[in-house]
Formats: C-alpha cells, sequence, structure tokens
C-alpha cells in the first residue's frame, strides 16, 4: 500500500469518526454506540501514529545515508543504508544509489587520471609546484625537490624555502603574471647547480604554477663550446703565424740565400704538416663523438697484435734510444675493431716517446682484470703529470705545462681522442702518474667470455 493510499484511509477513517460523534450527540445514543466510536478512533489514532513513526524512520534514514553520499563518502556500506525497499521512498532512494554510483565511478576515474597526470609530471625531469595567491604550495612533483636539493615542500610557503631568487620570482609574478629567473645554488657536496625558473599565474584558478629547469650541463656545454673555439683558435693561430711569417721572409729576398731558404721551408712544411694533423685528428674526434666513425668488432688475439705493433714502431723509438719492453700477463682474446686499437695505441705510445729521456725504457704490459676485462698498460719513466692536470688530460686541446714549455707540439687532441675510441669499444681508460716518477696510461677492453 502506497503513502497516497494510508493518507486517504486515514482521512476517510477520521471523517467516518467525525460524522458519527455527530449523530451521536445529536440521537442521544446509548452508550454503547459511544464506546464504539471511541473504539474507532483510538483505533484510527494508532494506525496514523504507527503510520507516521515508519514514515519518519524511512525519512531519517534516507536523509542521514544522503548526508553521507552528499560529503563525498560514496562507500558500499553508504550505499547500502539507502531505503531502497520501501514503498513510499524506494524510488527516491534507488535514484540517490544510481547518481551515487555515478559519482564514485567518476571520483575514481579522476583520481586514476590524476596519478597519471602525477606520474607524468614526475617523468618529465623538470620540477614542478603549484602555490596560491599567498604562496603556499598546494602540489609538488618529486622532481622539484630533487632539483632545487631540498626536502618535501609540499604544504610551505614559497618564503619558506629560503630561496632568495624564488621568492623575487613570485613577487614579480604577481605583478606580471608570467615571470623567469636563472639562478645557482650550491649542493651538499659543494658543486653548483644552475636553475632556470618560471611561473605562470592561471587565469581559471588564479593560482601559480612554477616549472624549474636544471640548466647545469647546457650550462657545462656553452663553457665547453667557448673553451673549445677559444683553443681552437689559439692552436690554429700559432702555425699559421710562422708560417705567414716564414712565407713573407722568403719573399722579401731569404729566397737568394739557399741555406736559410731552405731553413724557412722546412719550417712552413713542419707547421703545416702540423696543421693537417690538428684538422685530421678534429675530423676524426667529431666523427667518434657523433657515432659516425663504423667500427669493425672482431676476435682479437691482444697478444700478438701488440707484438706486431711493436715492431712497427720501432724505427720511432730507435730516434731517440728508447727500449720498447713488453711483459703480457693476461689469457683469452678481445672483441674489438683492429684500427681503433692500433691508434689507441699508437697515440700513447707517441706521447710516452715524446715526454721520455733518450736512452729511457717504456713498458708495456697487460693483465686480467675482475675476470672480464683485458688492461693494457703504458708505463713511461719521464716527468710524470700533476693531480690537477690529470683530471684534464683527456680533454681535447689540454696540454700540461711541461708539454707547452718543450718543443713537442702536439694538437691536444690525442688522448681526447683516445677516450673516445676506447668508450665506443665499450672500455675504459685513465691515469696513474706521479710528478718526477713518469705516467701510466691504461686502458680495459671486455674480454670474450669462455663458452
Amino acid at each position: 500500500m502506497g503513502i497516497r493510499s494510508r493518507i486517504f484511509i486515514i482521512i476517510f477513517i477520521s471523517m467516518g469518526l467525525g460524522v458519527l460523534f455527530s449523530y451521536i450527540i445529536s440521537s442521544n445514543s446509548n452508550i454503547s454506540l459511544l464506546l464504539v466510536a471511541l473504539f474507532l478512533f483510538i483505533a484510527a489514532t494508532a494506525a496514523s501514529a504507527i503510520f507516521a513513526n515508519f514514515t519518519y524512520k524511512n525519512i531519517t534514514e534516507l536523509e542521514m545515508a544522503t548526508s553521507k553520499i552528499a560529503g563525498g563518502k560514496t562507500k558500499e556500506r553508504y550505499l547500502k543504508a539507502l531505503p531502497v525497499d520501501s514503498i513510499e521512498f524506494g524510488g527516491v532512494a534507488r535514484s540517490i544509489s544510481e547518481i551515487s554510483e555515478n559519482l564514485k565511478n567518476k571520483i575514481n576515474l579522476i583520481a586514476k587520471q590524476r596519478d597519471q597526470f602525477g606520474s607524468v609530471l614526475d617523468d618529465l625531469g623538470e620540477g614542478i609546484i603549484v602555490a596560491d595567491i599567498d604562496g603556499n604550495i598546494t602540489y609538488e612533483n618529486e622532481q622539484f625537490s630533487q632539483i632545487l636539493n631540498l626536502n618535501t615542500v609540499s604544504g610551505m610557503n614559497i618564503e619558506d624555502l629560503d630561496i632568495k631568487s624564488l621568492d623575487y620570482l613570485f613577487r614579480r609574478s604577481k605583478k606580471k603574471k608570467r615571470a623567469d629567473i636563472e639562478f645557482e645554488i650550491e649542493l651538499n657536496d659543494k658543486s653548483t647547480r644552475w636553475v632556470l625558473a618560471t611561473i605562470n599565474q592561471s587565469k581559471t584558478t588564479n593560482e601559480f604554477i612554477m616549472v624549474a629547469h636544471d640548466v647545469t650541463q647546457l650550462r657545462r656545454f656553452d663553457s665547453m663550446r667557448r673553451d673549445f673555439i677559444s683553443n681552437l683558435s689559439h692552436e690554429l693561430r700559432t702555425p699559421v703565424s710562422v708560417i705567414r711569417a716564414n712565407s713573407e721572409t722568403l719573399i722579401d729576398g731569404a729566397l737568394e740565400d739557399k741555406e736559410q731558404a731552405e731553413v724557412f721551408a722546412k719550417a712552413i712544411l713542419h707547421n703545416s704538416e702540423r696543421l693537417t694533423d690538428m684538422v685530421s685528428s678534429l675530423l676524426d674526434l667529431t666523427r667518434i663523438e657523433y657515432g659516425e666513425l663504423k667500427l669493425n668488432f672482431q676476435k682479437i688475439d691482444l697478444n700478438e697484435f701488440i707484438e706486431n705493433f711493436i715492431i712497427s714502431i720501432s724505427n720511432l723509438s730507435k730516434k731517440k734510444d728508447i727500449n720498447l719492453e713488453y711483459n703480457p700477463n693476461h689469457q683469452g682474446d678481445v672483441n674489438a675493431d683492429p684500427q681503433a686499437i692500433e691508434r689507441i695505441m699508437n697515440n700513447l705510445i707517441d706521447n710516452a716517446i715524446k715526454y721520455s729521456n733518450n736512452g729511457s725504457k717504456i713498458t708495456i704490459s697487460t693483465l686480467n682484470e675482475r675476470d672480464e676485462y683485458i688492461k693494457v698498460r703504458v708505463e713511461d719513466s719521464g716527468k710524470g703529470i700533476s693531480d690537477e692536470d690529470q683530471d684534464h688530460i683527456f680533454s681535447r686541446f689540454y696540454r700540461t705545462a711541461s708539454a707547452r714549455a718543450s718543443d713537442n707540439q702536439g694538437s691536444g687532441l690525442g688522448l681526447a681522442i683516445v677516450k673516445h675510441l676506447v668508450n665506443s669499444l665499450n672500455g675504459e681508460v685513465g691515469i696513474d702518474s706521479k710528478p718526477e716518477k713518469g705516467s701510466i696510461f691504461w686502458f680495459s677492453l671486455p674480454k670474450i667470455p669462455k663458452n
């Protein structure tokens, strides 16, 4: 029976009782009729009270469940609390249940999308925070704290980060809506990191979105580019100036003196060869760095390879009466490019010969390292290299102070080529040296595993 039917019956009984009471009063009927009328009245009142209590209970349950759902609580137990089986309110309860289920699904979808969006922001490699109009940070991704060398910043104010550049950037953005700034910060290991921070104010929420970029590597590349241009200009200027000066001397009359002309001509030839070697080395280095050098990997018997190589350069060592000694102490073969190894060995031994005294000894040795690599060592008894120079010895155009002061005018590219070639062969390269006690240049190549 529906609520409308119940209301109709109560009204009908009440009207009937009213008519009956009027009849009794008017007809002065006996007491029995009065008692019957009284009983009917009490019954109607009780029925109304029961119905009212039942209706109130359903309304209360509906109100409580609806209130929980309106507060965002869409768990199963709140949905089950809805009086969907109620005759009076079942339709309303079922509608609310459907709305709640849809709401629950949308909330889950939003949460999933939020997590996905957060993952994307974390993978961008850029730090991001969101702050309100007062500077209170309401969101951050992991990269932001890492870039700025901070702990978590969520829930803090931008002023509390104690980074003056960011505080200035935020205050500036309040006036211009968009701003950027580049600054440096010091890390825990006392190194410096350069950061480019930009900030924009949202047109819809008025929130401020700050993005932090780690531009340290770009700064380093820019510095390397400037150094490269400076070093290249310096290295080219010397031989070009010598060639020009000797050419002008010959033109001015030195050709008439054959002995003098020969001296100037040899100087021109020497510096021309130096320029050619420098340009060739630079082109080779560029090809290696950009992966344009095609390597032919093959199985190489390193012992046989080094023995043949020593024979091929024996004439070069004899000019300075330098003895080349070979001490093999390894087992196994390597998988590498023979031309690349030859280039590596040639550069290392050529350097050793240049900076070794006449009548000295250069020792080439091999050994197994960690059962995975074969290490090749080139040891000389020259002047050695300082710790400061060792940090830069494999950089392009870098030459030690002793090298610059000597007559050995190398291009400063040989060791840079060695480093990149070894890296291309999946190996490692390094130096062990002490001033006045000689140097050991070494490189390791992966060994072919035994079957």
